[in-house]
């Protein structure tokens, strides 16, 4: 890794941390959070490739998890979201030739795709009360602050992404493999945060706890927006001209 690279990772670490606390919703079940970091490590994984994307992912996330009360996440953090930033980035550069004929055709599909799977997660799991805080104490129940979204509210924002993601896709500002590949990269994080919680320790319970079973669709969630998020601004950046991949 030269100078250049280095610099680039250092950057990508420090704007992994920063979304990580942003905004971390808690979720009860098993005293993890749901948060914007998967967006960054995707960002860097399209425009910098698999070492840049894992550095940034498991430093900057494990960071955020030792500074913001989650310290015993940190350990896993370190290599769960190292290998989802690596594994993202190879796979979109590996398999970049992949899905390029019927680009229009391809690009409505996994819009689509995208839209109804964000508009299924709205409705089942994020609409009603969520659970704020960039700090939670584990020996209290919930964090102090709690906001009431309605369903409505999600679905609007659902339908935005979702438009927006497609066209990105139609206008081949991006590949319509690449959001494919960052989810695929995003079920190594879901698959490496429910081994670790079950196996290894629930922070609720001191103990593995099927409980760690909640926290599925919220990683999946969590990646889904992470792509969502992170295609459109991706490919806006390499039409720029910014890219080293």
């Amino acid at each position: 890794m030269n100078r250049r690279e280095l610099v680039i990772t250092s950057i990508y670490i420090v704007a992994v941390y920063a979304a990580t606390i942003i905004l971390q919703i808690y979720q009860p079940a098993t005293g993890g959070y749901f948060n914007l970091g998967e967006a960054v490590i995707y960002i860097a994984a399209i425009l910098h490739g698999p070492l840049v994307a894992g550095i940034a992912g498991g430093v900057g996330a494990s960071l955020a998890d030792l500074s913001t009360g989650y310290s015993i996440f940190a350990p896993a953090t370190l290599v769960i979201k190292f290998t989802e930033g690596y594994v993202a980035g190879y796979l979109v550069s590996r398999y970049k030739g992949l899905f390029t004929r019927h680009r229009e055709l391809l690009a409505g599909l996994v819009g689509g795709l995208y839209t109804a799977l964000l508009v299924f997660f709205a409705v089942v799991y994020w609409s009603g009360t969520i659970f704020i805080g960039p700090e939670q104490v584990l020996s209290q129940p919930f964090p102090s602050m709690s906001v009431n979204i309605p369903l409505i509210a999600w679905i609007i924002v659902a339908v935005v992404l979702g438009s927006l993601f497609t066209w990105v896709l139609a206008r081949k500002y991006a590949t319509s493999w690449e959001p494919v590949a960052l989810l695929l990269a995003g079920l190594v994080m879901v698959t490496g945060y429910f081994l670790y919680e079950y196996f290894i320790s629930n922070p609720l319970t001191g103990r593995p706890s099927f409980e760690a079973v909640f926290e599925v669709p919220v990683n999946i969630g969590q990646a889904l927006i992470g792509t969502i998020l992170a295609v459109p601004i991706a490919g806006w950046l390499r039409r720029a001209g910014y890219s080293s991949v």
